[in-house]
C-alpha cells in the first residue's frame, strides 16, 4: 500500500482515538444511576455545609482567616468529606485560585459550557467515566462570597494583600453575585 492511502486511515484512526477520550455526558441520566447521583448531591451538600460552615467561622476573625482556611483546610476537609460518604470529591472553577483545583477534562466540559451564566440558568451534570461517574453540581457566588471573590476594585486593601502573598497567580476575582463560581464535583463508582 502506499502511503498516501495510509494518510485517510491514520486520519480516521487519530479521529476516533480524540472521540474516545472526549468526556461522555450522560443526558438524560440513566435511570440505574439515579441513585449514585443522589449520594453525589448528599456529598456535594456535605461539603458546602462542612467548608461553608468552616468558612463562616473563620470570617468572624476576618477575611485573613478564611482565605487561611481554602489555602491550608480545604483540602482535607473534601477528603474527609469524601471518606464519609465513599467517593472522590472536590472543588474547580474557570478561574482559578488554587492551582492544585485545576479541571480535569469531564469537571473542564461542564466548566466551558457554563462559564459567564448565573447558577439559576444551569443545571448539574452527569459524565460517564467508564466504571464511574462523574457529577458536576454549578457553585453561585453568594455574599460572602465577594469577599474575596468580587470585584477586584472592590476587594479591601487587607484582603488584596492577603490574596498577593497566598495565590500570587491568583485569577478567582470577579465575580457577580449568582453567577458561577465554580462547581464542586463528585466521582464515584456506577455500582
Amino acid at each position: 500500500m502506499s502511503p498516501r492511502r495510509w494518510i485517510p486511515l491514520l486520519a480516521l484512526f487519530a479521529t476516533l482515538t480524540a472521540c474516545r477520550d472526549e468526556p461522555n455526558r450522560l443526558d438524560p441520566v440513566p435511570e440505574a444511576l439515579k441513585g449514585r447521583l443522589a449520594v453525589a448531591r448528599a456529598a456535594a451538600a456535605d461539603l458546602k455545609k462542612t467548608l461553608g460552615g468552616r468558612l463562616t467561622a473563620a470570617m468572624k476573625d476576618g477575611p485573613d482567616s478564611a482565605i487561611d482556611v481554602c489555602a491550608k483546610e480545604a483540602e482535607k476537609l473534601s477528603a474527609e468529606v469524601g471518606a464519609r460518604h465513599g467517593v472522590k470529591i472536590g472543588r474547580s472553577s474557570t478561574r482559578l485560585r488554587n492551582p492544585r483545583n485545576a479541571p480535569s477534562p469531564w469537571v473542564k466540559d461542564y466548566l466551558d459550557g457554563a462559564a459567564g451564566k448565573m447558577v439559576r440558568d444551569l443545571a448539574p451534570a452527569a459524565y460517564d467515566l467508564k466504571d464511574d461517574v462523574g457529577v458536576v453540581l454549578p457553585i453561585a457566588t453568594e455574599g460572602l462570597c465577594v469577599t474575596c471573590h468580587g470585584k477586584m476594585e472592590e476587594l479591601t486593601p487587607a484582603v488584596r494583600t492577603a490574596l498577593e502573598q497566598r495565590y500570587p497567580t491568583d485569577q478567582a476575582t470577579g465575580f457577580e453575585l449568582g453567577s458561577l463560581r465554580g462547581v464542586v464535583w463528585v466521582r464515584l463508582a456506577k455500582k
